[in-house]
């Protein structure tokens, strides 16, 4: 695996190492030259034709950045939740969308982790970019998010697990070759690695047209058995096996959501300033100028807050759960505000395609779903009552 996307001596940093400003620098400038391969009508194409990104995930498989988190004994780079939250910022921030890319890097972390020496085999080739490594089914039509109230069974059969779900908004399920189930044993919440292809006729994946191109479906497993050697590790202990990883995962959303912030925040301030009415620029009026300077408070605030929970999760403060869903939630509601300004700016140009700007307002409002982090940071950080 070629890993000219970083700089030598961040290979093998261990996850509490902090990479120096001129190295994030390197990773920046690698992902802007990648993504000068696929420019925005590439974007624009795979969201009208509602298609994997086949051609820039195998660019960025080329380019080493999947083992950003895999340690190098797997295969992986090993550089840590701070440098993937740059990648991923920047694709974004270019007009890509890092969905995929930011799947590949973080889902496997569950069986880097937990995993038995004999499923952590298959993080080489993940790492490699040659096996797609993209879903993990959790969610369910009746409980949601409620990971403690599954209805998918997982029961065992001599030396071996016969397992029947309903999954609901689970994401690239159609393009992946491993996937995580979580379902409900005798035990407890368990944890499954499966190959969807070897599931047969047990396994239906049904598409979900969302507004924006997430490659959603719904999963369903009629009486699927597989081995015990599927199981993550212990049986009723598969939350704190996903959960290891909700810190990482949701830093890395919330700088998806700060690069998207950015892509539109540089396309208004551009047109803002060429854009001309009643003989002079458009960002010369209060109320162009207005929303664009609060919608950069609010990113700058969020990418703040990114930085804080990374150096909580490095540090092991128990801060981190607290810090991290914070930066989450306020740049997914900067990337929204920002969405919207970008709209004044553009006014009904903003709704048309060729500016770019409605992608990114569709994309944006898939962020924005954050009860449960309310929820949790009402419980955990404030202490109320827990909300029923």
């Amino acid at each position: 695996m070629t890993r000219r996307g970083f700089p030598q001596n961040m290979l093998g940093m261990t996850f509490a190492d902090v990479p120096t400003s001129s190295e994030f620098e390197s990773v920046r400038t690698g992902i802007r030259k990648l993504m000068e391969h696929f420019p925005l009508d590439y974007w624009a194409e795979q969201d009208r034709q509602r298609t994997f990104p086949t051609a820039f995930f195998d660019a960025v498989a080329e380019a080493g950045y999947f083992g950003t988190l895999i340690p190098q004994a797997h295969g992986g780079v090993d550089a840590g939740p701070a440098v993937a939250s740059v990648i991923v910022e920047e694709i974004n921030r270019a007009g890509g969308d890092a969905t995929a890319v930011n799947a590949q890097m973080t889902i496997c972390g569950t069986v880097a982790r937990d995993g038995s020496e004999s499923q952590r085999a298959c993080l080489p080739e993940v790492a490699a970019g040659k096996l797609r490594f993209l879903a993990v089914a959790a969610t369910e039509p009746d409980s949601g998010a409620d990971m403690s109230s599954l209805q998918s069974t997982a029961r065992r059969d001599g030396d071996a697990w016969v397992l029947d779900a309903q999954k609901v908004f689970i994401s690239m399920a159609e393009h992946t070759e491993r996937m995580l189930l979580l379902m409900k044993a005798e035990e407890g919440p368990t944890v499954f690695l499966v190959e969807p292809q070897q599931l047969g006729e047990a396994l239906e994946i049904r598409p979900v047209e969302l507004m924006s191109n997430r490659m959603t479906t719904m999963v369903f497993i009629d009486g699927a058995r597989v081995p015990d050697s599927a199981r993550v590790g212990p049986a009723g202990k598969g939350l704190a096996c996903l959960g290891k990883g909700f810190f990482a995962r949701r830093i890395l959303a919330a700088a998806e959501c700060i690069g998207n912030a950015r892509f539109l925040l540089d396309r208004s301030l551009e047109h803002a300033r060429v854009r001309r009415t009643f003989d002079r620029p458009i960002g010369q009026n209060q109320g162009v100028q207005y929303p664009l300077a609060q919608a950069y408070a609010k990113v700058e605030a969020a990418d703040l807050m990114r930085w804080d929970a990374l150096r909580a999760v490095a540090s092991g403060s128990p801060d981190a759960g607290g810090r991290s869903a914070m930066a989450k939630v306020l740049a997914s509601e900067a990337a929204w505000e920002t969405a919207r300004a970008a709209l004044t700016t553009f006014g009904a140009w903003g709704l048309s395609g060729e500016y770019h700007v409605e992608r990114k307002l569709r994309e944006s409002s898939v962020y924005v779903f954050n009860n449960m982090l309310l929820s949790y940071l009402s419980h955990t950080v404030l202490d109320l009552p827990r909300a029923f």
